[in-house]
């Protein structure tokens, strides 16, 4: 009888290790300080290894964090005092995240059977039709800053839709404002919209760390940013 017993116990935890992931759901693989999803309309906290299925709003705190997995190799990480919806658009495979406010750091890895991928926040749509990796920066306006790490992306005004979106290529940035069609150049006075918290969060986003490095060494960033922007205006490709 025991025997049975403890073969029994070890084939459950087996079955439970290979219990299928649940469709399209993200992965936490790193969440540290205050993070949660809406369940039941209350706020649920998420530890390293939960899954998050499609259409839950993901919120993070002032000391918040976390990082999640996708199947494909898509990957996003969630910095503090964020929001962003995953996959609130559930019809199309390629639409990964919807980001409300905050700083996120997306990897988008279109898959074989994905003509695209994209990310939308309030004003504009990012589009990847190859692997990119970019950092976003929604500020109290809705305006948005998009930073392109990897690869490139295509860029759409979400009010002003241009024929063609604009193409924004590795290490180019670019911002969009509600009220302002779509520019080709970056300049500086589009930079000093953000105050220099702003720009020290969108820096901390593109760069390693969780909720931002030391006072000293974000001003440093900040510092750097802001005299890479005085010295030349962003140069974006066409189309």
């Amino acid at each position: 009888m025991r025997t049975i017993l403890g073969f029994l116990a070890v084939t459950a935890g087996f079955a439970l290790a290979q219990t299928p992931a649940p469709a399209r759901a993200a992965r936490a693989a790193s969440v540290s300080g205050q993070v949660s999803i809406g369940r039941n309309g209350q706020p649920w906290a998420v530890s390293a290894g939960d899954w998050v299925p499609p259409q839950q709003v993901i919120s993070t705190g002032s000391d918040g964090y976390a990082s999640f997995r996708v199947a494909g190799g898509s990957s996003f990480e969630i910095f503090n005092n964020s929001r962003v919806v995953f996959r609130q658009n559930t019809t199309e495979s390629g639409d990964l995240l919807d980001v409300i406010d905050g700083r996120v750091r997306v990897h988008l890895q279109p898959s074989a059977t994905q003509l695209q991928q994209r990310i939308f926040c309030p004003v504009a749509s990012i589009i990847a039709r190859e692997p990119a990796t970019i950092a976003l920066a929604v500020d109290e306006d809705d305006d948005v800053r998009i930073d392109v790490i990897e690869g490139s992306v295509r860029v759409q005004h979400a009010f002003f839709p241009q024929k063609e979106p604009v193409l924004v290529t590795a290490v180019d940035a670019i911002l969009v404002e509600r009220d302002e069609r779509i520019s080709r150049r970056l300049d500086r006075g589009s930079l000093y919209r953000f105050t220099v918290r702003s720009i020290k969060d969108v820096w901390s986003a593109i760069t390693f760390g969780h909720t931002g490095s030391r006072d000293g060494e974000a001003q440093f960033s900040s510092d750097r940013l802001l005299a890479k922007a005085s010295s030349f205006c962003i140069q974006l490709s066409g189309p």
